[in-house]
């Protein structure tokens, strides 16, 4: 019995003085204004850009945000005399060129449909191609045939301006 009473105080001991044991101190990092910026310029931030065409009977707005190449946003198409579409977008920049998801709502229904636009200096232009229903969304045959739709170029604007 006075045997089991020491292992038992021994293991006791073992325990209440490990518990006891005081953190270390570790030494705080002392990041430079120099390194701060640096990280700050690495970080993700989205570029944020709108575009708009502007007639005095039809209207495309087109706003968006970029991180690296995924782009999403909203587009609006309003058409004299046709039905307005509303919408957001997810998509891919692949160096000048944006292919979305366009998903929207026009008569009463929602829609999915590829879009494409091209950057050119300050303006993107859209492009369209022959398209095809798979799986209940619009989607361009072959993605390297566009026609490109120069007389309406949405210009970069301001996005305080819409």
């Amino acid at each position: 019995m006075k045997k089991h009473l020491i292992i038992f105080t021994a293991f006791t001991t073992i325990i209440i003085s490990s518990c006891k044991n005081k953190p270390k101190n570790e030494e705080s990092e002392v990041i430079t204004p120099e390194e701060a910026d640096i990280m700050e310029s690495d970080a993700n931030f989205p570029e944020v850009a709108c575009y708009r065409y502007a007639s005095e009977k039809d209207t495309v707005l087109l706003q968006m945000e970029k991180i690296n190449n995924e782009v999403a946003g909203t587009l609006s198409y309003n058409y004299f005399e046709k039905d307005k579409n509303d919408g957001t977008f997810e998509g891919t920049m692949v160096d000048d060129t944006l292919f979305a998801d366009y998903t929207f709502g026009s008569e009463g229904s929602v829609s999915v449909r590829e879009v494409m636009f091209i950057k050119k200096g300050n303006k993107l232009v859209e492009g369209f191609g022959e398209v095809e229903e798979v799986d209940g969304k619009m989607k361009f045959k072959d993605n390297s045939k566009f026609i490109l739709n120069n007389a309406m170029p949405l210009a970069e604007i301001n996005c305080d301006e819409n």
